[in-house]
């Protein structure tokens, strides 16, 4: 057995450190409790200096357990500590997935694997064949079981962005319900925070509204050449550009330059009047930190710009094609209803010679009816027989009228016949 290195031993040691003082801190007075808090909350705030997040993490959740346990978890002392957690919880988040995707640069796809092991492979006899089946079949059992455990974790751990979330709104919750103006600005700052859990998350329509709701506490309370209120309307820029609203990206992009802008001049003015090198030191200092922000700024501005004309150009293609393919398939649809209903059928151009043709054929139907056949076809006693219902109902439908009427043809027929014997 290897003996105990002394960064083990002092591991431990810090291990065990934290929760004797938990402990403590739970069983002493409530002044006790508020400034061990207190401790806490600075050694997590020189942790997140330091850029040692994780340490952060851990100490202030220390510190909210403290003080959740000792005023309840909606009580107003627990707010700073509530909102320094969720704070450092985001940082954490957005290092997790920076390390996560550079991990994942050089790592080969699993289909490239997959093809490369099965070029090299042989083929095994069917002994080896059966017990590889074997073998398969208990490792996809222990497999299930392990995937099923797996699962049942994940499900019991919470990410880091959902706590963040968690922790910034019993902040605001806290923040809000109290009317100073400091208290104030610091729900704004939670607001800020939420928007970014949201924009990290990509639930951008949540994260839009607590960049507004932010904005709007910062307007009724700070001058307008605070920093604070040109990172908010950065951050407003940011997310409306990730939501292709161009157009509201451009308009708080340019607010954040004008309100940087007056911060400049502010500063420049009281530079100019200050006497004091340490006071014109410091506002030097910050003149310097906020210049090299307005070409960033800038150019966030042209890439908006040079956005939004290729969204415009892609949408007049896409209407341009839809009203084609509209014309189209009405053109289509209008010959199928001058086929089907005859609708089109008087768009058609006739010219005089075929339209007279047409109204002569529309009036005439001899080829409807039925044709007789002809004289020589028929015998002379059909023919007669024929001829006389047609006499007979030619005349009031009365058989001795037409008796008469043939009567007096003949004996006229006489009367000529004797008078040219004459």
């Amino acid at each position: 057995m290897p003996e105990d290195t002394p960064t083990a031993s002092a591991a431990e040691s810090a291990e065990e450190q934290p929760s004797a003082s938990s402990s403590g801190a739970a069983d002493s007075p409530s002044g006790d409790v508020m400034e061990e808090a207190k401790k806490l909350i600075g050694t997590g705030n020189r942790h997140m200096v330091m850029g040692d997040v994780v340490s952060a993490v851990n100490v202030f959740q220390e510190a909210c357990g403290m003080l959740a346990k000792k005023y309840g978890d909606t009580a107003d002392e627990c707010a700073e500590a509530f909102f320094l957690c969720g704070k450092s919880l985001l940082d954490l988040a957005r290092m997790e997935n920076t390390v996560l995707g550079n991990a994942l640069d050089g790592v080969p796809d699993e289909d490239t694997e997959e093809g490369e092991k099965a070029d090299d492979s042989k083929i095994e006899s069917a002994d080896n064949l059966d017990d590889g089946e074997e073998e398969d079949e208990e490792d996809d059992d222990e497999g299930e079981g392990t995937a099923e455990d797996k699962e049942s974790e994940e499900e019991e751990e919470v990410g880091n962005l959902q706590l963040a979330w968690e922790m910034l709104e019993v902040a605001k919750v806290i923040y809000k319900r109290k009317e100073s103006k400091e208290d104030q600005l610091l729900a704004a700052q939670a607001h800020l925070k939420l928007g970014e859990v949201g924009a990290e998350s990509g639930n951008y329509a949540q994260a839009l509204e607590d960049f507004q709701e932010c904005l709007a506490l910062q307007l009724k309370h700070l001058p307008n050449h605070s920093r604070l209120l040109a990172e908010t309307h950065y951050q407003l820029g940011l997310t409306f550009g990730y939501t292709t609203q161009y157009d509201r990206a451009i308009k708080h992009f340019s607010s954040s330059v004008e309100v940087i802008e007056r911060r400049l001049a502010m500063l420049q003015e009281s530079i100019d009047k200050a006497e004091g090198a340490e006071s014109t030191a410091e506002k030097q200092k910050e003149m310097e930190e906020l210049k090299p922000l307005l070409p960033d700024i800038l150019e966030k501005i042209e890439d908006a710009k040079e956005s939004q004309k290729t969204a415009l150009v892609a949408s007049e293609a896409i209407q341009q094609t839809l009203a084609s393919a509209s014309s189209g398939a009405s053109s289509s649809s209008s010959a199928f209803t001058g086929e089907n209903g005859g609708a089109s059928a008087s768009k058609i151009p006739v010219k005089p010679a075929e339209a007279a043709s047409s109204s002569k054929s529309a009036s005439d139907i001899s080829h409807l009816v039925r044709k007789k056949r002809k004289p020589e076809e028929q015998s002379p006693l059909k023919d007669s027989d024929a001829k006389k219902p047609k006499q007979e109902s030619a005349v009031n439908g009365s058989g001795e009228s037409a008796g008469n009427r043939n009567g007096v043809e003949e004996k006229m027929e006489q009367e000529e016949a004797s008078a040219g014997g004459l």
